[in-house]
C-alpha cells in the first residue's frame, strides 16, 4: 500500500456490489424475454439483440470513462455512471417500442461502463502485487453470486409482476449502491495529460502488454462460447429440462467462486504469472478431453469438465488484471478499460465463429474452446519471453 486511505467498513463488498451491476443487468431479465417479445410484438431474437447492445454500450462506457476517471476522479464518474444507469433503467420501463428500448438499454450500459471501469482501478490505486491479486479474487468471488441468483430473481418478478418491474429492481439496486459509493475514498491520481486518450496509445505501444491483454481476451472468449451455446449443449443436445438447466449453469458460477478463493490461498506461495499459466493449462487440458470424449455422449463428463474449464477463470482473471495494472498505476482505469473492451471484441469475434460453424453437434463448440485456450497460452508464453 503506497498511500494510507481511510477505507469504509465492507470496502471489498462495496466494490463487488458495484461490479455486479453488469451481470445483474444481463442475467436478471433473461426469464422475461418471451413476455417482452409479446409486449413489443417482435421476435425473441430481437430481444436477444439487446444483450449485444448492452455489451457494446458497456464497452464504450469503459473506453470513454477510463481516461476521464484517471483525470477527474474515480468517485465522480462512478456516481455519474450510476445516475445514468438509474435514469435509463426507469426510462426502459416506459418504452413503447423496441427501438426506444434499444436506445435506453444502450445508454444504461454506458452508465454501467462508467461506473464499473473504476472498480479495478480503485484496487490498483491502493494495492499492488500479490495483495492486489488477492483483493481482485475476493471481489470476483463475491461478485459471482450475482449471475447465480439473477435469473431466479428475474423469474420471480416475471411470475408475479411484469417485465418492467425487473428494471425497477435494477434501478433500486443502483440507488442503494450509490449510498455506499459515497463512502469510498477518492483514489485517482488525476493525471493531467495534454490529450485525454493518449494513454491508450501509450498502453498499446507496449508489446508485452498487448500479449497480456489478448491472452486474457482469448481466455474470456472460451467462457463466452460456452455461455452462448449453453442452452444448446444442455437443453437441445443432452435434453435437459428448463428446471434443471439453471442448476447446471449455476454449477459453473459456483466453481468460479471456489477457484477465486483457491487463488487467494495459492498467491501465498506463487507468483501471479505462474498462476495465470496454471489456469490456462487447466483450460487446455479440459477442452482437449471434452473434444476427445464427445462420442461418449456423457452429460456428467461434460458438466464436470466444463465446470473446471470455466472455474479456473477465477484464477485467470484476477492474476491477469493484477499483472496488467502493475505497470500502469497512474492510469489504471484507462488500462482496465482497454483490457475490458478488447476482451469483448475478441469474445464477440470468436462467438460469431461458434454460430457460423454450428452444425448441431458439440464438435465446433469444444474445438473453439480448445482453440481459444491454446491461443491464450501461446500469447502468455510470448508475454513471458518478451522484455
Amino acid at each position: 500500500m503506497n498511500k494510507t486511505y481511510i477505507l469504509p467498513s465492507g470496502f471489498v463488498f462495496i466494490l463487488a456490489m458495484l461490479t455486479s451491476i453488469s451481470p445483474l443487468a444481463i442475467d436478471t431479465y433473461l426469464p422475461s424475454f418471451l413476455e417482452m417479445s409479446k409486449y413489443f410484438d417482435v421476435s425473441i431474437s430481437s430481444i436477444e439483440l439487446t444483450l449485444s447492445i448492452y455489451l457494446l454500450g458497456f464497452g464504450l462506457g469503459q473506453l470513454i470513462g477510463g481516461p476521464l476517471s484517471d483525470r477527474y476522479g474515480r468517485k465522480t464518474f462512478i456516481i455519474f455512471g450510476i445516475f445514468i444507469y438509474i435514469i435509463c433503467s426507469y426510462l426502459i420501463t416506459l418504452s413503447t417500442s423496441i427501438e426506444e428500448f434499444f436506445i435506453y438499454r444502450f445508454l444504461q450500459a454506458i452508465g454501467g461502463g462508467f461506473a464499473v471501469v473504476n472498480t479495478n482501478a480503485i484496487v490498483r490505486d491502493i494495492y499492488h502485487g500479490n495483495k492486489g491479486a488477492k483483493v481482485f479474487s475476493t471481489i470476483s468471488m463475491i461478485m459471482m453470486i450475482a449471475p447465480m441468483i439473477a435469473p431466479a430473481i428475474g423469474a420471480f418478478i416475471v411470475e408475479y409482476y411484469t417485465w418492467q418491474k425487473v428494471f425497477i429492481f435494477l434501478m433500486f439496486y443502483a440507488l442503494v449502491l450509490s449510498y455506499f459509493i459515497f463512502k469510498l475514498p477518492e483514489t485517482s491520481p488525476k493525471v493531467k495529460s495534454k490529450n485525454l486518450y493518449e494513454n491508450y496509445i501509450e498502453i498499446l505501444k507496449n508489446k508485452k502488454v498487448r500479449f497480456l491483454i489478448f491472452a486474457n481476451g482469448f481466455a474470456f472468449s472460451g467462457m463466452f462460447i460456452f455461455i452462448a451455446k449453453s442452452s444448446f449443449i444442455y437443453m437441445d443436445y443432452f435434453h435437459i429440462d428448463t428446471k434443471t438447466f439453471p442448476i447446471l449453469f449455476g454449477l459453473n458460477v459456483f466453481t468460479l467462486i471456489l477457484f477465486s478463493r483457491l487463488n487467494i490461498y495459492l498467491l501465498k506461495n506463487n507468483s501471479t504469472l505462474n498462476l495465470f499459466k496454471l489456469g490456462i493449462k487447466t483450460q487446455v487440458v479440459c477442452a482437449m478431453i471434452l473434444l476427445l470424449t464427445i462420442n461418449l455422449h456423457s452429460l456428467y463428463l461434460s458438466v464436470i469438465l466444463t465446470m473446471f474449464y470455466i472455474g479456473v477463470l477465477g484464477i485467470i482473471f484476477a492474476n491477469a488484471i493484477s499483472l496488467l495494472l502493475e505497470d500502469y498505476k497512474h492510469i489504471s482505469a484507462t488500462a482496465n478499460a482497454l483490457n475490458g473492451v478488447l476482451g469483448f471484441v475478441v469474445a464477440s469475434m470468436v462467438g460469431s465463429l461458434a454460430s457460423f460453424f454450428h452444425n448441431d453437434t458439440l464438435v465446433p463448440i469444444y474445438a473453439l474452446m480448445l482453440f481459444t485456450s491454446i491461443m491464450s497460452f501461446t500469447l502468455l508464453s510470448i508475454y513471458s519471453l518478451t522484455k
